[in-house]
């Protein structure tokens, strides 16, 4: 997986996470939607553990661990010094 570019790592998890899917359940996923608004998403990854397949589950969170925003380094407010 291309870990340089998150977009591209959310393509290709959203990819296996469609053919899995597919294979283990019959059930379809919109892999563009994937990428779009958080909420289709969520309910894929919901989908992705609760159907017991050990790696959907790892991929569910691999996806929502890049859907999470980085956080900031912590800069020290100047406006308290005197």
């Amino acid at each position: 997986m291309n870990t340089d570019d998150p977009a591209a790592a959310r393509h290709q998890i959203a990819s296996r996470i469609h053919d899995l899917l597919r294979r283990e359940t019959g059930q379809e996923i919109d892999t563009a939607l994937m990428l779009g608004p958080p909420e289709y998403a969520r309910a894929v990854l919901s989908l992705c553990r609760a159907c017991g397949h050990a790696e959907l589950a790892l991929l569910a969170d691999q996806f929502a661990a890049l859907l999470r925003p980085p956080l900031r380094a912590a800069t020290p407010d100047r406006s308290l010094r005197r």
